[in-house]
């Protein structure tokens, strides 16, 4: 059996068609999407290429860094007290830093930034990877409804004339307020149960002394000896 030509040129024009609305409706969508998703990404870098994070804020400046030449996973407190920090505050901000997205922002003039509070950011985070580079985001003050806080990151080479600031969750901001006795290394809860166990026991050992040496043994004197064998 012969296919006509007018069906054949027919089915070829169908698969064509096919693969046209393939390629640039439904996989462009996903790309599309996928280039959305990334456009959310505030960094771009991943979380073990972090080595350094400082938090800067009025009146004072927090900075962390971690212990490369610690066999396990250390990170440390530098400024403004140099103590062990406590690892899982710190990983904490660390998977924040690096999932942190925004799929709002605004585009204005650099001239304006003082009207989102960017002209001099309440709080500005310094990220330093291993490879050298450093990333900066500033935060400025909440917009009207308190649940977002402006913000701009860095942008590299010359400032541009017009800038993006972008809407990040307040949620965000309260990560990095918290004061650095937070942020130092917490004592392990069974070493201090075993230390108040300890001075407890040292306590109660002290007073059975005590006790013992403030009621000695009597010891019965000659008359009671006369009494009983009488």
């Amino acid at each position: 059996m012969k296919i006509k030509k007018t069906t054949l040129t027919l089915m070829l024009t169908a698969l064509a068609l096919g693969g046209f609305v393939y390629l640039y409706e439904i996989r462009g969508k996903q790309q599309q999407a996928e280039i959305k998703e990334q456009q959310k990404e505030v960094f771009d870098f991943e979380l073990e290429q972090i080595q350094t994070i400082t938090i800067k804020q009025d009146p004072e400046t927090l900075t962390l860094k971690i212990d490369e030449e610690a066999e396990e996973k250390n990170w440390n407190i530098t400024t403004p007290v140099e103590k062990e920090a406590d690892l899982q505050t710190v990983e904490f901000l660390l998977t924040e830093l690096t999932n942190l997205k925004s799929d709002r922002f605004i585009t204005t003039s650099a001239s304006q930034l003082s009207e989102y509070g960017l002209e001099k950011p309440e709080i500005t985070v310094e990220i330093q990877l291993k490879d050298g580079k450093t990333s900066r985001l500033f935060l400025g003050q909440p917009d009207f409804n308190g649940n977002f806080i402006y913000s701009q990151l860095e942008p590299e080479g010359e400032p541009p004339e017009e800038v993006s600031v972008l809407l990040l969750s307040v949620n965000f901001k309260n990560v990095l307020t918290k004061p650095v006795s937070e942020w130092e290394k917490q004592e392990n809860s069974d070493e201090s149960l075993d230390k108040i166990e300890e001075s407890t026991n040292k306590k109660e050992q002290g007073e059975t002394t005590e006790n013992s040496s403030s009621n000695p043994e009597v010891s019965p004197s000659p008359t009671d000896d006369y009494l009983l064998t009488e």
